[in-house]
């Protein structure tokens, strides 16, 4: 018996040799297979990556042609000669169909608004009254303003308080910009969040003298100006131009007859195919250059919205 194992020994180790080899190669040959799958995986992700980057970058890029091809539209209807197709700039929203595409066009004279960098310290702190309904707060909002315009002018301000006379009543003005946007007042220490959302809307840097015209003004800015009684504001709307130049002469310290040259645009596109729509702001200012319908003063980032919200 221990002659036959002896002899029998090597041949069990050749047979178990020989399966550690079949193993072995076994175990590359699956590693070399998972490779290659994860290879090819690899390969059909990256593939479908760039289809879809570049189907992303065309609808981008279609979407940013139609922007500005809203804003062509506002430049046109702006300084069209003829009234009844004029856009007055009151932020009324004009909606068409353009190359496919449903656009929404909105304009809003930038003198309509209040203007961070030139409206009087009195129109500031009705303003914020009427948001705020405190005097308190539209005085601390009001000041965090007229602070800023210091620090900026690098000049000390006279403080005055509600009771000053009618003849202490100047245009605030200065030489140097505070603000170059009104976001620049939402980073401000001291400018509550809810607040600066609430009055965002109507403030503005690109307004012509910080008076307002009060034909295209919100409701919200016509009722903050001095002076102006709600009959005021229904003769705005609806009296003759003999009773809107006595409006001038009543509130000439805040109101302005003329409009522009600036005026804020806001365009959304919506393309069919698209599950979200493309919105951007532009600021445009016409008149200034014979040789050019229009100057661009600022363009805000395009940014998009879920296409249901724009219906």
């Amino acid at each position: 018996m221990e002659r036959g194992d002896a002899q029998n020994s090597p041949a069990r180790d050749a047979a178990m040799n020989g399966g550690r080899e079949a193993g072995f190669v076994l175990l590359v040959v699956l590693w070399v297979l998972t490779s290659a799958v994860i290879l090819v995986a690899s390969f059909n992700a990256a593939a479908r990556s760039g289809a879809s980057s570049a189907i992303s970058e065309i609808g981008l890029t279609r979407s940013e042609a139609l922007l500005d091809a809203g804003l062509e539209i506002a430049a046109a209807h702006l300084i069209d000669e003829d009234e009844n197709r004029r856009w007055p700039g009151n932020g009324a929203t004009h909606s068409m169909t353009f190359a496919g595409a449903d656009l929404e066009i909105t304009v809003r004279d930038a003198s309509s608004l209040i203007d961070l960098n030139k409206s009087d310290e009195k129109l500031l702190r009705s303003f914020f009254a009427k948001l705020t309904n405190s005097t308190e707060k539209a005085a601390h909002y009001t000041n965090i303003i007229l602070d800023a315009r210091d620090a900026a002018s690098g000049e000390k301000r006279k403080r005055r308080d509600q009771s000053e006379s009618d003849d202490d009543n100047e245009q605030s003005s200065t030489s140097h910009i505070a603000f170059i946007d009104v976001a620049q007042l939402g980073r401000t220490q001291g400018i509550d969040r809810d607040v600066f959302e609430k009055a965002a809307p109507f403030l503005t840097v690109f307004s012509r003298s910080g008076m307002i015209y009060p034909q295209s003004a919100p409701m919200t800015v016509l009722e903050a100006i001095p002076d102006i009684s709600r009959a005021d504001i229904e003769k705005i709307k609806y009296a003759d131009k003999s009773a809107f130049d006595d409006l001038i002469n009543k509130s000439h310290s805040y109101v302005s007859e003329e409009s522009g040259p600036a005026y804020v645009v806001t365009v959304r596109a919506h393309r069919p195919d698209d599950t979200y729509s493309a919105v951007r702001t532009f600021v445009i200012a016409t008149g200034l250059d014979p040789r050019a319908p229009y100057r661009l003063l600022a363009k805000l980032p395009t940014t998009s919205i879920a296409a249901e919200k724009t219906r």
